[in-house]
């Protein structure tokens, strides 16, 4: 590195320090931090927000990786040895992924897509399979839920499957898959399936952690997205075991985010079951449970189960004006 760079990593070194004590890592105490040490940090940096990702606010998500992905972007113009600058490239590419997914719940679907397909496009590059297969997945629901093309969403989750078939990622992949061929009305023998499929993987795995699913997955996350996926497909008993499952994988405290979910879904099957008064409840569950970490996917989605309930003669107008004030966007 010549006397320019080592300059600009004292400065910029020192404005990653601020950026991570922001997101929980340690201090830096040297300003003479190198690049290595650098990456190491911002790797911290982004275990940090995905351990809190279930209880911190997208938009506060979107604000602290935007800081990580400019020194990212800064630090990947140096004039770095082959393996370091491919490392750079790589911890890139995850910052921009989980940008993507935190901009999706922000509601910001077009920002999202954006970063997705910027993080497909370094993972591909430096042959990160789990992040490039996980992109796909984020370009899959971002295809079937916010742009209303879900033949293009069962394509890209498929792709997303095949790109990393053994990995934790394939188990999100399937999930996806699964739910968007409920909400085509495909057969639910093929749903039940290929549920079966991410079993099997998922026995193969160790338990992740609970919160953003960077090296791997809790096991609370399968039932949860796979009962939804039942629930959609008009499997209520198998899909309704599986979202209680789930509730009982959770501790209250460190995974509201997906708490809140699996009340939306567990409300979705009860409004399918003609239980109206516990549809309503459950889903003023959700909406409680999500103060903490207010998704536009889940305000959109009380919102949604409320106009069904209206259409049953049912009025929700006290949640409906909650999860307008709460939604993010």
């Amino acid at each position: 590195m010549d006397a320019s760079a080592d300059r600009r990593t004292l400065v910029t070194t020192g404005a990653i320090a601020c950026a991570l004590a922001a997101v929980g890592a340690v201090e830096v105490t040297s300003a003479t931090t190198d690049s290595r040490v650098a990456l190491e940090q911002v790797e911290f940096g982004l275990e940090a927000l995905a351990r809190r990702w279930e209880t911190t606010p997208p938009a506060e998500i979107v604000e602290r990786l935007g800081v990580l992905e400019h020194h990212a972007r800064t630090i990947g113009r140096w004039r770095l040895g082959s393996a370091l600058r491919l490392e750079w490239v790589r911890a890139h590419g995850r910052i921009l992924l989980m940008t993507a997914v935190a901009q999706g719940d922000n509601g910001q679907p077009a920002r999202a897509t954006t970063s997705a397909r910027a993080a497909l496009v370094l993972a591909r590059h430096v042959r990160d399979t789990t992040t490039a297969a996980h992109a796909g997945v984020v370009l899959a629901e971002l295809a079937a839920y916010s742009f209303q093309s879900t033949g293009d969403g069962l394509a890209l989750a498929r792709a997303a499957r095949a790109t990393a078939p053994r990995a934790h990622t394939a188990i999100l992949a399937i999930t996806t898959e699964a739910h968007i061929m409920a909400a085509r009305q495909m057969p639910t023998d093929g749903v039940v399936a290929a549920l079966r499929s991410a079993d099997l993987i998922a026995a193969k795995l160790p338990p992740g952690a609970p919160g953003y699913s960077l090296d791997g997955i809790h096991p609370g996350y399968l039932p949860t997205f796979g009962g939804a996926a039942l629930v959609a497909a008009g499997a209520l008993d198998e899909g309704q075991h599986r979202l209680s499952e789930a509730a009982d994988l959770f501790d209250r405290s460190a995974a509201s985010g997906a708490l809140a979910a699996i009340r939306l879904y567990q409300a979705s099957a009860a409004m399918r079951g003609r239980d109206l008064d516990e549809a309503e409840i459950l889903a003023t569950r959700a909406l409680a449970a999500s103060a903490v970490r207010p998704s536009s996917w889940l305000s959109n989605g009380i919102l949604s189960l409320a106009q069904r309930a209206r259409g049953q003669g049912a009025d929700w107008s006290g949640l409906v004006i909650q999860a307008r004030e709460w939604s993010p966007v």
